[in-house]
C-alpha cells in the first residue's frame, strides 16, 4: 500500500487505534497456515475459520473449525486412523486460553470423538499487549474419549511474556508484530510467536530450536 502524505489541520486527522488491544472476531474470519505437525514432522496447510460463538463451562468462546490439507492420518497396528474434523474453543474474554479442543477420527468404518477440556487458576488476559508484560496461569487438562473421561488429569503452568515489537515478513505479507514467548511446564514446551494486530493472530511461531512451526499464508478478517 502506498501512502501519499497530505496536509490537514490536526483536528481533522483520524487517530490510529491503540495497539495491542483484545481482538474481536467475527463469524467468517479465516486464516490459512503452513503448519508443521510435531508428532509426525509433516507439513500441512491448516485453515482456521470462526464458525460461531458458544459457552463452555461458563466461558464464552469463539469456535474455530480447523481443516488440514492433506487430510491428517496415522497408522497403528496396520489400522489407518483419519482425522475427519477438528474444532477449537477459544476463550472470548482473553483470546489467550483454549477452553476445549475436539477432534473426530475414523477407522475401519467406526467414528471416534476425542476432546480435551481446559481450566485455569486465573483467566488473566495478556491483552492489552505491553512490552515486558507477563501472564502466568496453572492449567488443568482433562481428556475424554466418546464422552467418557480417560487417562490422567494433566496439570502444568503456562507462561506468556511480551518481549518486544518487530516487523516480520511471511507469505501473507509484512506485519508489525508483538514478539511473545510461551512456556508450558507440563510438556516442557517453549515457543516464540509473533502477534499481528492487523491479522488478529500470530503470523509465525518457532520452537526453542528455531524451527518454524506455523507461518501465515493468507487471511481474511472483518
Amino acid at each position: 500500500m502506498i501512502i501519499i502524505p497530505l496536509s490537514f489541520p490536526a483536528c481533522d486527522k483520524e487517530e490510529a487505534p491503540p495497539e495491542g488491544q483484545l481482538p474481536v472476531f467475527q463469524v467468517g474470519d479465516q486464516w490459512v497456515w503452513s503448519y508443521v505437525y510435531v508428532m509426525d514432522g509433516k507439513t500441512y496447510t491448516l485453515t482456521e475459520e470462526v464458525i460461531r460463538e458458544e459457552t463452555v463451562d461458563g466461558r464464552d468462546c469463539y469456535v474455530l473449525d480447523m481443516s488440514f490439507d492433506p487430510v491428517m492420518s496415522s497408522t497403528h497396528d496396520d489400522v489407518v486412523y483419519t482425522t475427519t474434523s477438528m474444532k477449537y474453543w477459544m476463550d472470548k474474554a482473553t483470546c489467550l486460553y483454549g477452553v476445549k479442543h475436539e477432534y473426530t477420527t475414523s477407522a475401519n468404518g467406526q467414528v471416534f470423538t476425542s476432546s480435551i477440556i481446559y481450566s485455569y487458576s486465573t483467566w488473566a488476559s495478556l491483552f492489552p499487549l505491553e512490552i515486558s508484560k507477563v501472564v502466568e496461569a496453572e492449567k488443568t487438562a482433562t481428556s475424554y474419549f466418546n464422552g467418557e473421561q480417560y487417562g490422567d488429569i494433566v496439570t502444568g503452568t503456562e507462561t506468556y511474556t511480551v518481549e518486544s515489537k518487530e516487523d516480520i515478513t511471511v507469505a501473507a505479507g509484512t506485519f508489525s508484530c508483538w514478539k511473545i514467548t510461551y512456556f508450558d511446564s507440563a510438556s516442557g514446551t517453549t515457543q516464540t510467536m509473533w502477534w499481528s494486530d492487523e491479522a488478529k493472530t500470530m503470523v509465525k511461531s518457532i520452537n526453542e530450536g528455531g524451527v518454524t512451526l506455523m507461518e501465515l499464508q493468507s487471511y481474511s478478517v472483518n
